[in-house]
C-alpha cells in the first residue's frame, strides 16, 4: 500500500524512493570527481539502514503521432523528425533512484533525509517521490487498482502482459576496480531494472564468516598441494581477497556490508525476453563479474528490482564500504534537460539532448557560450538555439558581425537592422541613459574613449563628463533626446583634440549613424543587428552603443530574452565593452534575461580576465573541435579532463562537450530539414 510517500509492506517496513539527477562521474574534472566520490564513500561507510540503488533503463519514447494538427511550423517539423529518428535507431535512458526503508515514519524520514544530504554533497539533484510517482513506478506498464495476474515459468515470469527474467551476481571482479566500473551493465541499451542492494553487517558475523571462508580455500589449497594438481587460480585469487578484506576490517579501514547485484529485463514476446537477455548477460561479462539467470525464481528477482528496498533473493556478497562505494551509479549524464531547446542527441547513446537555459533549478543562470574554431558549427549551433526559443515564444536579439542571421530572421518574420555609414540607420549613445545623467555621462565617456583610440587622459574624460552632462540638460530644457553633437559645444575650448574626433562623427554619413536619434527598435520578436558593412574601426564604438541600449532594454523590459553576441571574442579586445559584457554576464539572471556568447578563437575572450569572467560565468558551454593551443586554454579554464581535451582537438563538425553544472556530455547537434534550410539558406 502507498501512503504519505512511502510503501508500506507485509512485514511492516516502509520504504521511500528518491529520485535523482543524472551524472558521469568520469567526465568530471578530478577536483570535482574526488569530492563526489568521498560524499558516496561516507554515505557507505556510515549506511545503517537498508540501501538500493535502482536504475531504470527504458526505450525513450517517440514524440505523440498525432501531430498532423500543429501544421508546418518549427516544433511539426521537430517532433516529426524525433519521431522518425527514434523509430529507426532507438534510444534508451535511465532513471536513477535511491530506496531506503525502516520501520517507522519518523526513522524512514531521517534515512531519507541523510540520502539527500549524500546527494546535495555529491552535486547530484534528488527529490522524494510523492504517492502518485511510487504508484506509477510500482506499476511500470502494469494496470493499477486490480489485482494482476501473475504466472512464473522456469525460464520467465509472466506478470500481466509483461515477460520477465531475472539475473543475479554470483561472483565479484576478482580484480581491483575503480569507480565507474559498473558502467557497461549500468548503460545497457535494453528495457530493464538493476537493483544494487546494500545492507549493513555487524562486524562480528562478518569476521566469523570470514573465518570460515578462509578455512574453506586453505583446506582446498593443502588439498591440491597433497594430490600435486596445479592450483586453481580463482582459489587463490578468493583466498588472497579474504585475507585483504579481513585485514581491512580488522583494522577499521571500512564497514562490512552485504551487497547484491540484480537486474530483471522486460519484454512483450520470449523472443524480446531473450535477445535482451543476452544482451544483459554480455553487460555482466564486460565488467568481469560472474552471472547466472534466476531460473525458477525469477519472481524473488523482479521483486528484488521494485523500489522497495528489500533483497528477496537474499544472495548478497560480503564486502567493505570502499569496495562498496565504487559501485555508485551515475556513470552516464544522458539528456542534460527533461524539457527545454531541442538541440541534438548525446554521441554514446543517442538520446535527445534538450536545453532549458531559464531553469533555475538546473542551471545557476540563463547565461551560454560557444566556442568552436571557424567550420565546426558554431554559428548552425547558435542558430538552433535561436529557432528552439522562438518555437517557445522566447525573444532574441543578435548582434550579427558577419551577416549570418538574415535568413534565421527572415524565417521567423523578425526585424533585420543592417548597421552602417548610410544605411540609413542611426544609433544614439545618450538615448537610453538622457534620464540619467550620472549613466549618460559614463556612456559618453566610454564611447568618444572607443573613438579616440582608448587615449583619454583624466582631465580629457573630466571634459567629455561635463560635456555629456550639459548636453542632457540643455536637451531636457528644449525637450527633445540629447545627441553626440549636443556636447561638442563643451569641448570645444577646453578638449579641442577631443572635439575634433567627435567631430567627425556627428557629419556626413557617420553622424546620420551616430548623431541621430536611435532607429533600432528590437522590443519584441527575434531581431538582429548586421555589423558586416560597418568599417572595421567603428565596430567597437557601434557595438558599445548597441550593448548599452540592450543592457538598458534588459533592466526596463523584464522577460525571458536571449541577447547574442556571435564572435564575441573579437569585440573583447576594447576595455569598455569587455567591462559592459561583464556586466551583462553577472546581472542578466537578475533581469531574467540570458546572455549568450559564441567565438571562434577561445584565446581572445578566455587571454583577458573580464573574458575569462564572462566565458566561467556562464552556466552553459559548448565546446567544439579546436586547436591544440587554444583547447589547453579551455583545460584550464573549464576543468576538462585530458580525454575530453584530446576529443576536442578531434572533433568533427557539429561535434560538441556540452557544459552543464556538473554534466559533461558529448553531444552531436542535429535539426530537422526544415531548420536546418534555414540556417544554411538552402531550399
Amino acid at each position: 500500500m502507498v501512503q504519505q510517500n512511502a510503501v508500506s509492506q507485509p512485514d511492516g517496513t516502509r520504504s521511500a524512493a528518491i529520485v535523482t539527477g543524472d551524472l558521469d562521474i568520469a567526465a568530471l574534472d578530478p577536483t570535482r570527481r574526488s569530492g563526489a566520490l568521498a560524499a558516496f564513500g561516507r554515505l557507505c561507510r556510515t549506511l545503517d539502514a537498508p540501501l538500493q540503488l535502482l536504475v531504470r533503463v527504458r526505450r525513450v519514447p517517440s514524440p505523440d503521432a498525432a501531430i498532423g494538427a500543429l501544421g508546418d511550423g518549427l516544433e511539426a517539423a521537430m517532433q516529426l523528425h524525433w519521431a522518425e529518428r527514434l523509430r529507426l535507431t532507438p534510444a534508451h535512458a535511465r532513471q536513477i533512484m535511491l530506496v531506503t526503508s525502516a520501520r517507522t515514519d519518523n526513522g524512514l524520514d531521517v534515512a531519507v533525509e541523510r540520502l539527500l544530504d549524500s546527494l546535495r554533497a555529491m552535486g547530484v539533484r534528488g527529490q522524494r517521490m510523492d504517492d502518485r510517482q511510487l504508484l506509477d513506478l510500482l506499476a511500470d506498464g502494469l494496470r493499477t487498482g486490480v489485482p494482476v495476474p501473475w504466472r512464473e515459468h522456469p525460464l520467465h515470469l509472466e506478470i500481466g502482459r509483461t515477460l520477465a527474467r531475472g539475473f543475479e551476481l554470483r561472483r565479484l571482479p576478482g580484480h581491483a576496480v575503480s569507480a565507474g566500473w559498473l558502467a557497461p551493465l549500468l548503460t545497457v541499451a535494453v528495457d530493464c531494472d538493476i537493483a544494487i542492494h546494500m545492507r549493513p553487517a555487524s562486524l562480528s558475523d562478518a569476521l566469523s564468516s570470514l573465518g570460515r571462508r578462509l578455512r574453506d580455500f586453505s583446506a582446498h589449497r593443502l588439498l591440491e598441494g597433497e594430490r600435486g594438481v596445479i592450483g586453481d587460480a580463482r582459489v587463490d585469487v578468493a583466498l588472497d581477497s579474504a585475507f585483504a578484506l579481513r585485514g581491512r576490517l580488522a583494522r577499521n579501514l571500512g564497514r562490512p556490508l552485504h551487497m547484491s547485484v540484480t537486474a530483471t529485463v522486460r519484454g512483450e514476446t520470449a523472443d524480446d525476453v531473450q535477445r535482451r537477455g543476452d544482451a544483459v548477460r554480455l553487460a555482466f561479462g564486460a565488467a568481469s563479474m560472474g552471472v547466472e539467470p534466476t531460473h525458477f525464481r525469477h519472481l524473488a528477482a523482479f521483486l528484488t528490482t521494485l523500489p522497495l528496498a528489500t533483497d528477496v533473493l537474499g544472495g548478497g556478497k560480503l564486502v567493505e564500504s570502499v569496495a562498496a562505494a565504487t559501485c555508485l551509479p551515475w556513470v552516464d549524464a544522458g539528456g542534460v534537460d527533461p524539457s527545454g531547446y531541442r538541440i541534438g542527441s548525446t554521441q554514446r547513446t543517442g538520446i535527445p539532448v534538450q536545453l532549458d537555459p531559464f531553469d533555475g533549478e538546473r542551471h545557476d543562470n540563463a547565461n551560454v557560450a560557444v566556442f568552436a574554431a571557424s567550420g565546426h558549427g558554431k554559428s548552425f549551433a547558435l542558430g538552433m538555439l535561436v529557432l528552439e526559443a522562438a518555437a517557445r515564444g522566447v525573444d532574441s536579439v543578435i548582434i550579427d558581425p558577419e551577416g549570418e542571421y538574415r535568413g534565421v530572421v527572415d524565417a521567423l518574420r523578425g526585424s533585420y537592422l543592417a548597421l552602417a555609414p548610410g544605411s540609413g540607420s542611426a544609433v544614439n549613445v545618450l538615448e537610453s541613459a538622457s534620464d540619467d545623467a550620472d549613466e549618460a555621462a559614463a556612456a559618453v565617456v566610454e564611447l568618444v574613449g572607443v573613438l579616440c583610440g582608448s587615449r583619454l587622459d583624466d582631465v580629457e574624460r573630466a571634459h567629455v563628463d561635463g560635456a555629456a552632462r550639459d548636453a542632457c540638460a540643455r536637451a531636457a530644457a528644449a525637450r527633445r533626446t540629447p545627441i553626440l553633437a549636443d556636447c561638442l559645444p563643451a569641448l570645444e575650448i577646453p578638449a579641442p583634440r577631443v572635439a575634433t574626433v567627435v567631430r567627425r562623427f556627428c557629419t556626413g554619413s557617420l553622424g546620420e549613424l551616430f548623431n541621430r536619434e536611435t532607429s533600432v527598435r528590437i522590443d519584441t520578436g527575434v531581431c538582429a543587428i548586421s555589423l558586416r558593412d560597418m568599417p572595421e574601426e567603428h565596430v567597437a564604438a557601434a557595438t558599445l552603443i548597441v550593448a548599452r541600449w540592450l543592457w538598458d532594454l534588459v533592466r526596463r523590459d523584464r522577460r525571458s530574452r536571449h541577447i547574442v553576441f556571435d564572435e564575441v571574442g573579437a569585440l573583447c579586445v576594447h576595455p569598455p565593452l569587455r567591462a559592459l559584457l561583464v556586466q551583462l554576464a553577472r546581472r542578466c539572471r537578475k533581469h531574467g534575461a540570458s546572455l549568450v556568447v559564441a567565438t571562434q578563437n577561445a584565446q581572445d575572450l578566455l587571454g583577458t580576465d573580464e573574458g575569462r569572467v564572462v566565458a566561467t560565468n556562464c552556466a552553459i558551454v559548448m565546446l567544439g573541435g579546436h586547436r591544440a593551443a587554444e583547447t589547453a586554454l579551455m583545460e584550464r579554464a573549464f576543468g576538462l579532463t585530458e580525454a575530453q581535451r584530446r576529443d576536442l582537438e578531434t572533433a568533427s563538425r557539429g561535434e560538441f562537450l556540452l557544459l552543464a553544472g556538473d554534466k559533461r556530455v558529448q553531444i552531436r547537434i542535429e535539426a530537422p530539414a526544415l531548420h536546418r534550410s534555414i540556417l544554411t539558406g538552402t531550399p
